[in-house]
């Protein structure tokens, strides 16, 4: 499969902006989700403590992966979160996206990653892992999945870039 990743720029607002609302339609528990307009994805792309990365395979987005930089005294860490298009899954990009994004923020002097996954997402668990991560902790009981009828937990990740 033949995939090309790139930071994220002015001409994939509108395709990326079509890709999260996909995932809004699909049911996705993501903060990418919350994105409520192209002007909302052409701020971030010019704020310098905010990196997005997009996957294509062929024209169509396959994925995105963003690390958001913390303020001040954080400026050294960022908080992750990636997507890939529901069809794509299991072809091995989020890893392939991961990588490419991590490389990039750690040359623009991120020291530091994290990410939060719900303790159900398997393939992202695996993801973090194969990716050199670590597992922190978790936030117990974070929320009651209907679909699985149970809780499930919120893991913390982190990896020293």
């Amino acid at each position: 499969m033949d995939i090309n990743l790139k930071v994220m720029g002015k001409n994939d607002v509108l395709k990326v902006y079509n890709f999260f609302q996909d995932l809004k339609k699909e049911g996705a528990q993501i903060s990418f989700t919350d994105i409520d307009s192209t002007f909302d994805l052409e701020k971030m792309i010019t704020d310098e403590n905010v990196f997005i990365y997009v996957a294509y395979y062929g024209d169509d987005i396959a994925g995105v992966f963003r690390g958001l930089r913390g303020n001040k005294y954080r400026s050294h860490s960022a908080f992750l979160t990636a997507a890939v298009d529901k069809r794509l899954r299991g072809q091995k990009i989020a890893r392939k996206l991961t990588g490419f994004g991590l490389e990039d923020m750690k040359n623009k002097g991120i020291k530091i990653v994290r990410a939060y996954v719900y303790s159900d997402n398997q393939p992202s668990v695996s993801t973090l892992l194969k990716q050199g991560f670590t597992l922190s902790g978790c936030v117990h009981m974070h929320h009651y999945n209907d679909n699985i009828e149970r809780y499930v937990d919120d893991l913390i990740f982190h990896k020293i870039l």
